[in-house]
Formats: C-alpha cells, structure tokens, sequence
C-alpha cells in the first residue's frame, strides 16, 4: 500500500484512546521483555500512536520501565507508564518478530480497535522444543569444539537438557535472574562432576565449558553497548551492570560445586 492509499484513521473516543495507549504501551512492553533495543521499542510505539493520527508527545522507554504522552487532535492529552518486571525479561526473537509484524500490520491499515491483533497476547506457555534442542546441541557442541571427545559432549548436551528444565522453572516462579543463575550453574556443575566419575564423560572441564557457555550473557552485553550508541544510557549501564552480576553468579556457581566435589582446595 503506497502513501497516498494510506487509509484514514478511524474515529477513537475517549475511551477507545485510552484503550489504544494501553494496547500500546503492553506492545512496547513485550517487546522489551522479548530483548528489544529501547530505541526501537519507543520507535515502534510512536508509529502506531501516528497511525491513529495522534501526536506524540514522549515515548520512552528504559529497561524497567516504558511511559508515553500523546496528544489527539482536538488538544487532549493522554499519558501513561507501565512497570516492565526484570525477572520476566530475556531473549525471545520469534516472540520479538510476532510483534513486529504486528506492529507493522497496524501502521499499514489502522484496523478499528476491535480488530487489532490478538497476537500480541502473551502466550501461555514458553516450552519449545526447537529451545531445548537448542540447549542440547549448543552444549554438547561447544565441549566438542574446545577439544572434548563424543562421549564429553553427550555429558554436555545432557546437562543442557537438564538446564533446560530449571529455566523452565525459573520461568514459572518468576525467580530472580542472578540467582537463578548462581543455583543453575551451582547444580550443573555438581551434575557434571557425577558425570564424569560415573563415566559419562572424559574430560571435566571439557564438559563445564559446554555447559557454561549457556550461561554467558554475551547477547545482554552487546546489547548494552548498543544502547550506549543510541544515547540510552541508563538502559545501557543496566544491562552492561546485568551481564556483569551474571558473570559473577556464574563464577561463584561452578567454583562452590568445584570446591564440594573436591576438584579445588578451599
């Protein structure tokens, strides 16, 4: 559809516009849920409101929290804020794409309220079995890749299944991400440990490294620092600050599960 078969937005009353903020504000708050950049959350959020034909006065967006003020065309302002919750924060690009493509859809044709799309509600459950193969494959993958044998990364790809299973409980309970992280990697490294003295596994580190390689928050990081370039600082230092405390949790996880297998002197 070109610019001049736009189609003209359709007439919102009072309470259809707060109904249209809110369904906003939930897009751009999924989709920073799903790993967004800020930037393109309060992008995305400024093109529906235009859509409608409304005035974007502010829409910003930070890791904790999205707040947005429009103006309709006869003079009324509307602004509100939504909490985004950190332990409900994480990585999901086909979630992020449904979004998108929504989005998309609405700055296109502007469907009346009732039509817009269902799409963006939050699914109900979060299992994928594309995940866990992810899990499995990239886990028993990395401990071939750093020099282990077949039988390292089967041990491997294991434990991710089972690392698979306590984010999945983390997911359910709404637990903290740091320490998740830490009870996770504590655990897996115990697990690991049992492994290799059962003979499911050759070389222990070769397994860890696998393992650990789930954990490490190197999308978070990057993602920070693109912040950074598009002057979203205070998302930025708290993503950067995130990874960092992630990296620690990790650390303090495998040493303490070293340290009680015996593998390190206290």
């Amino acid at each position: 559809m070109g610019p001049d078969q736009q189609p003209k937005p359709p007439a919102l009353t009072r309470a259809q516009l707060e109904d249209l903020v809110e369904y906003t504000l939930d897009v751009g708050r999924q989709m920073m849920e799903c790993g967004a950049e800020a930037w393109r959350t309060e992008n995305t959020m400024a093109r529906i409101f235009r859509a409608y034909g409304l005035e974007v006065l502010d829409a910003h967006v930070i890791a904790s929290q999205a707040a947005v003020t429009v103006k309709t065309p006869t003079g009324e302002h509307y602004t509100s804020t939504c909490m985004i919750l950190p332990d409900k924060i994480g990585t999901d690009l086909e979630r992020l794409e449904t979004l998108n493509a929504a989005a998309r859809y609405i700055c296109a044709f502007t469907p009346e309220l009732a039509d817009l799309p269902l799409s963006l509600r939050r699914p109900s459950t979060r299992w994928s079995w594309r995940e866990l193969l992810g899990y499995i494959l990239g886990a028993g993958a990395f401990a071939i890749f750093f020099g282990g044998v077949l039988l390292d990364g089967l041990s491997s790809g294991f434990i991710g299944f089972v690392i698979y299973l306590m984010s999945q409980v983390r997911r359910l309970h709404h637990q903290n991400r740091i320490i998740y992280t830490t009870v996770a990697c504590f655990l897996s490294g115990l697990l690991a440990q049992g492994c290799v003295a059962i003979g499911f596994g050759v070389n222990l580190d070769m397994v860890l490294i696998g393992d650990i390689m789930i954990f490490i928050p190197g999308l978070t990081m990057v993602k920070g620092v693109r912040e950074f370039f598009y002057s979203d600082i205070l998302t930025g230092i708290w993503r950067l600050v995130e990874a960092m405390l992630i990296a620690a949790a990790i650390a303090v996880g495998y040493v303490v599960s070293l340290m009680l297998g015996g593998q390190l002197a206290w």
